[in-house]
């Protein structure tokens, strides 16, 4: 997850430089990264490859009496490849776990990319009508199911979470876009992972906005430097 800073109005091109320089993030132990701007309003800071685990971080915004503290969790890091129908849970870069899972049907194909956990619900009512689909009872594509251990991974409304009724998980993708997995599984998921936390979904047509959740690991490292104005801090 990154840091992220909201503003309240638009941040001219030529004020962004100065403004990431008065924004010091520094880290112990050290890791350079970048301020980098998704839009006119919004700048995220984050590191060239994922926070290490253990990393303590700290933010200091300009001559304000603001600052915000955080530590990095333990290393985990969930991959799902939507052609295999399977997910791979790894801890300290070891992989720990193989999961059936499905993703979204042909026309309704999952983000891919790399997403950050946004939020975990432990209990969630999706309804096809919330999402625009069907509103009327028994008609084509309706549904109202109870899911839970919910992960968030998008602000549209991706998640991981469990899926009861789908017969198909690790033979063929069947969801409306969220990634499906057994009530155990997701349970099991659950109980591992934290807020924040990357979720890289590969083998979909659907790429992933920046801006849908946090997704800045989607970019590349060029990529990334490319919308920063200040460039590399190293403190």
């Amino acid at each position: 997850m990154p840091v992220r800073v909201n503003f309240g109005s638009a941040v001219a091109s030529t004020n962004r430089a100065a403004i990431e320089r008065a924004m010091k993030v520094t880290t112990t132990p050290h890791v350079d990264g970048a301020w980098s701007w998704v839009d006119s309003t919004t700048v995220d800071f984050r590191p060239q490859g994922f926070w290490p685990a253990g990393t303590k971080v700290s933010v200091q915004f300009g001559s304000t009496s603001r600052t915000l503290d955080f530590s990095i969790g333990d290393d985990h890091e969930i991959v799902v490849d939507a052609t295999t129908h399977m997910m791979s849970v790894y801890e300290n870069g070891t992989l720990i776990k193989k999961l059936a899972s499905g993703t979204g049907k042909p026309g309704d194909a999952t983000y891919g990319g790399t997403m950050a956990i946004m939020d975990m619900v432990p209990h969630i009512e999706m309804t096809s009508c919330a999402i625009g689909l069907q509103c009327t009872k028994g008609g084509p594509g309706w549904y109202d199911l109870q899911t839970y251990h919910d992960l968030q991974l998008t602000d549209s409304g991706t998640f991981i979470h469990s899926a009861w009724w789908d017969t198909s998980l690790g033979k063929a993708n069947v969801s409306h876009g969220c990634v499906h997995l057994s009530e155990a599984d997701a349970a099991y998921l659950w109980n591992i992972v934290q807020v924040g936390d990357p979720v890289t979904i590969n083998g979909t047509n659907q790429k992933v906005s920046q801006s849908n959740g946090y997704a800045d690991y989607t970019l590349s490292w060029s990529q990334w430097l490319s919308n920063s104005a200040a460039g590399v801090q190293m403190f």
